[in-house]
């Protein structure tokens, strides 16, 4: 279990969508976010939509947030689709276990191939843990899929220099990430990271 309190956790992800949002976003107008509907992820998508205006601008359609629901994923896949989002950001992984995030981030990636997304696709730094840098969920048809995607791109943490690195993920016969950016990370923030352990 994590050592930290909910009361951290939260706080820990406004701190991280602030740093995050200065970098994954790099060159996309329009966002759609797919957190899990637990109280932390929530919290994280909230500080993605805020860190974004604050960057971007107040203004319309910046991004949308769509809430996991397996009952509903075809039609969140389909309304992505509708809307031509530059970028599709997975956010699971805040309460929930790391085999339980590793599926449905399979399910996830399954609904947008089969409506046909094909823009790009960022994955939080839970995920790219929970998938063991993706080789859990990548059989021919994911392989393929995210092959064809314009761009992929995730995050990473280096705690003792205290940074979040930025990377494009490249897809062949093994996954590489090709780092392009990097954040700072102030101590408490780092403190906060160290203690915020996912549950198993």
């Amino acid at each position: 279990m994590s050592l930290a309190s909910l009361e951290d956790e939260i706080y820990l992800r406004g701190l991280t969508g602030y740093v995050i949002t200065k970098r994954i976003f790099d060159g996309y107008k329009n966002i759609a976010i797919i957190a899990y509907p637990d109280r932390i992820c929530s919290s994280l998508a909230s500080s993605l939509i805020s860190s974004l205006l604050s960057k971007d601008g107040y203004k319309d359609k910046v991004a949308k947030i769509y809430l996991y629901n397996e009952n509903k994923l075809n039609d969140i896949a389909k309304d992505i689709v509708k809307n031509n989002f530059d970028a599709v950001f997975i956010v699971y992984g805040g309460e929930q276990k790391i085999s339980y995030v590793s599926e449905i981030t399979k399910k996830t990636i399954l609904a947008l191939k089969n409506f046909g997304y094909r823009n790009s696709l960022l994955i939080h730094i839970r995920i790219w843990i929970a998938t063991k840098q993706l080789s859990e969920i990548l059989n021919d048809e994911i392989r393929e899929y995210l092959k064809s995607l314009k761009e992929i791109r995730t995050f990473t943490a280096d705690l003792q220099n205290k940074l979040f690195l930025f990377h494009k993920v490249k897809i062949d016969n093994e996954v590489k990430l090709e780092k392009y950016a990097e954040e700072k990370l102030i101590d408490e923030h780092v403190e906060l990271l160290k203690r915020s352990v996912p549950p198993k």
